[in-house]
């Protein structure tokens, strides 16, 4: 009887076993896309880093060029192990506003633009057909108010992209 127990028993244990290892597998295999946590992070870096406390930090200089140092003033590494460069994207755009009935967002009220990574990857924003967007980049974009040392109100728009497909699509 005992022999006969034991033989349920190492059946019972190699089905328990096999099982678990079928749902390790399962949950496992399918590479974990972060992409747009990464891209919601990388923007609201630049926000933290454009903005601090609601004012506009001291080393952006109004209605000047700043993009050499936005990378390095940002403590932002675009570079990644991918061969392929150009993973990364973000554009900073800062507009004057005088009061809040004036959101007119053209080029004249345009005071501050940053830019830096990869620009081919904006199309990728917005996908042709629906069956390529887990295959395209992955988009980010912030809107925030700030006040600059005078009290002046500017309208804040980021945008960040993250690519990584060969990594986070199959």
């Amino acid at each position: 009887m005992e022999k006969f127990i034991s033989i349920y028993w190492f059946l019972i244990l190699i089905l328990t076993a096999g099982g678990i290892s079928a749902m390790v597998f399962a949950f496992y295999s399918h590479p974990y896309d972060v992409r747009e946590a990464e891209a919601f992070i990388l923007g609201e870096k630049v926000a933290d880093c454009i903005s601090n406390n609601g004012r506009i930090n001291e080393w952006i200089e109004i209605n000047k060029e700043n993009k050499d140092d936005f990378l390095k003033k940002c403590h932002l590494n675009f570079n990644t192990e991918f061969k392929e460069q150009g993973q990364y994207y973000v554009k900073a755009e800062i507009f004057e506003i005088n009061s809040l009935n004036d959101l007119n967002l053209d080029t004249d009220n345009l005071k501050v633009f940053f830019e830096s990574g990869n620009p081919a990857i904006i199309t990728h924003c917005k996908p042709q057909e629906e069956k390529e967007i887990e295959k395209l980049s992955k988009c980010s974009e912030n809107v925030f108010y700030s006040l600059d040392s005078e009290n002046n109100q500017y309208l804040i728009k980021i945008l960040s992209i993250v690519k990584k497909t060969e990594k986070n699509t199959k």
